[in-house]
């Protein structure tokens, strides 16, 4: 079992004090005999080596509760929760061990230290408490010693041979007397109590006073694997909760070997771009494990990257989730096959090809007619392509001159797509429509094109922006599908002054940006050379801007669309290279959305791309 801090809370404001002090009853004989001398020393003798024994304990718990500040500080990862006789045994990511006891109530002895911690400028300090009176831990300077940090340093307590407490802050190099308010050393070791009558013999006491037992300052600590939670109480009354969440057993890179194996130091500049991400998703073998898929990245040398995660030799791609190391394997779609026969062999379950959910928009105003037919024909080829190696479905959305949507087809197979594309003619007829001369008629066309008749128009001309939108908005993509657009068209995009149809809704640094990096990346044909440089915002825009800013790219052909799509465009590629990413779903994982950041480094490194996703799903 693995276990990760993911919260922790400190129930009452007052610092937490780490009561170390030993409380021992006095000792009453019977009746007095003439070894009275000799049972006194041996008394004296008995009560030193009492507290001896239990220092070992006493200074366990004060190492403890430094490392557990310490990895609340540096939130470490718990990777192991033991229940001992008494408490639990925990281990951090970073190796440090940690002894949780539940002691027995205990009272304090008049004069005893009280060793804490309280804040002080944001930082965490040791203070001690005698007879009530706090002060501060210092060295000889008069320097605060620090619980956390470079310089932290651990107090440990022993009594000299005399009864008088003593404390290190040199890990026991050195020790010093504890003293008092007014200076004076405080006693440890008090006299025998007075004889009882007819009474059994009490236990010796400190400092002459009666006391219960107490053999460490944690009162109570409880794990609640249910809510995941583990509470410790102090014996004063303070409590300490950690929430705890299980890493299931997967046979992906933990969490903790993530922690372990940090990303390098970001440095240099970003010389490749990351596409956006497809929605989250559960593989369906196993409902521990999250998957997301990412489109294939181009280098500059026009090579596709590979991708290795979490404890391969050739790591080059890190993952973080809200700011925290995520141990994660990524499948290089082109391996997949190979993969998955491997698995097949062993007996594992296989893992699915990668989905995708293609939309094409198409500008079939007039000034398109003579390109429709070799758009319409590209679409087919590409599509059959893209269906023999892929899990690919399809849909299409028409635009016209008006502005309005004038054809649309839900997300559906590559056989349903071809003939939508050939029911109704040919040139721009061919994406004119909502399926009335199908022989197959999809179910839900009334309904799409009820909606596209109630969207918009954008009240001006051929605008790639509402039909972008209008997909987004109500076609039925599948969860954890890339979802890719490929726009053609020979215009600039033309939202009629409504800034909701804009290039500038995919640019994140824009006032009306409303895209995410789940919602899709796309890819831009445009026919008509390169006299695409418009810059009239919301009526005259730049449409190859929709692929600068989702992370895709744009491919510019002649008047007559006369392109090869399955060799020249990228995304082709682009699928065929992309990769899948599993990691393990945590329960803080399964609610509320999340920052997803990706960086890839050069073998030197040097940082070769970087890109956050905020607004993440992970619930199934």
């Amino acid at each position: 079992m693995r276990l990760l801090i993911i919260k922790s809370s400190i129930m009452k404001t007052k610092s937490i004090w780490l009561w170390v002090l030993l409380v021992i009853t006095a000792v009453s004989s019977c009746k007095y005999d003439d070894g009275e001398l000799w049972d006194k020393v041996n008394s004296l003798d008995n009560r030193v080596t009492n507290i001896e024994e239990q220092l070992t304990q006493m200074n366990t718990n004060i190492s403890s509760i430094s490392t557990i500040v310490n990895a609340i500080d540096d939130n470490l990862f718990i990777t192991s929760l033991e229940e001992t006789a008494n408490g639990y045994s925990i281990k951090f990511s970073n190796g440090e061990t940690a002894t949780l006891t539940n002691g027995t109530d205990g009272a304090a002895g008049k004069d005893a230290p009280v060793i804490g911690f309280d804040e002080f400028e944001g930082k965490y300090y040791w203070t001690q408490t005698i007879d009530g009176q706090q002060s501060w831990l210092t060295d000889d300077a008069g320097n605060k010693l620090p619980v956390t940090g470079i310089d932290a340093v651990t107090p440990q307590l022993k009594v000299n041979t005399e009864g008088f407490w003593m404390v290190s802050y040199d890990n026991g190099l050195t020790y010093a007397e504890v003293l008092d308010e007014a200076g004076n050393p405080v006693k440890a070791v008090g006299e025998d109590g007075k004889d009882g009558e007819d009474g059994e013999d009490g236990e010796d006491g400190i400092d002459g006073s009666d006391g219960a037992k107490g053999d460490s300052w944690f009162s109570d600590v409880v794990y609640d694997e249910a809510n995941g939670t583990l509470t410790i109480t102090m014996l004063n009354g303070d409590v300490l909760t950690l929430s705890v969440v299980t890493t299931p057993d997967t046979g992906i890179p933990s969490d903790v070997m993530a922690a372990q194996n940090p990303a390098p130091q970001i440095t240099g500049e970003p010389t490749i771009t990351i596409p956006n991400i497809s929605n989250f998703s559960v593989d369906a073998n196993n409902s521990n494990i999250g998957t997301f898929s990412l489109l294939g990245i181009e280098t500059p040398d026009n090579s596709w990257l590979e991708l290795f995660g979490t404890g391969n030799p050739n790591q080059n791609v890190w993952l973080q989730i809200d700011g925290k190391e995520k141990g994660f394997e990524v499948i290089n779609t082109k391996d997949l096959q190979t993969q998955n026969q491997s698995r097949s062999r062993a007996g594992s379950p296989i893992i699915a090809r990668a989905q995708a959910d293609v939309v094409f928009l198409v500008d079939n105003s007039g000034t398109m007619s003579q390109e429709s037919n070799a758009v319409a024909n590209q679409i087919i080829a590409w599509s059959q392509y893209l269906s023999q190696s892929m899990d690919v479905k399809f849909g299409c959305v028409g635009n016209a001159e008006a502005g309005n949507i004038c054809g649309a087809l839900n997300i559906t197979d590559v056989n349903t797509l071809h003939e939508y594309l050939n029911a109704n003619g040919t040139g721009a007829r061919r994406t004119k429509h909502f399926g009335e001369n199908m022989s197959n008629v999809p179910a839900d066309m009334a309904d799409i094109k009820a909606k596209a008749q109630a969207y918009g128009p954008s009240g001006s001309g051929e605008c790639g922006g509402i039909m972008l939108h209008f997909a987004d908005e109500y076609f039925t993509f599948r969860p954890g599908s890339n979802r890719i657009y490929v726009h053609f068209t020979d215009e600039p995009n033309q939202p009629g002054g409504n800034s909701q149809w804009s290039v500038k809704t995919v640019d994140s640094t824009s006032d009306v940006y409303n895209w995410d990096a789940s919602r899709g990346t796309i890819y831009t044909v445009f026919s008509g050379g390169t006299n695409h440089n418009w810059q009239d915002w919301y009526r005259n825009e730049d449409p190859c801007l929709f692929s600068t800013y989702t992370g895709g790219s744009y491919f510019e052909t002649d008047g007559n669309f006369n392109i090869d799509l399955i060799k020249e465009l990228p995304v082709s590629q682009a699928i065929t290279n992309s990769f899948i990413f599993r990691f393990n779903i945590t329960k803080d994982m399964t609610s509320g959305t999340y920052e997803v950041t990706i960086v890839i480094y050069d073998e030197n490194g040097n940082i070769k791309a970087t890109k956050t996703f905020s607004n993440i799903s992970f619930a199934s």
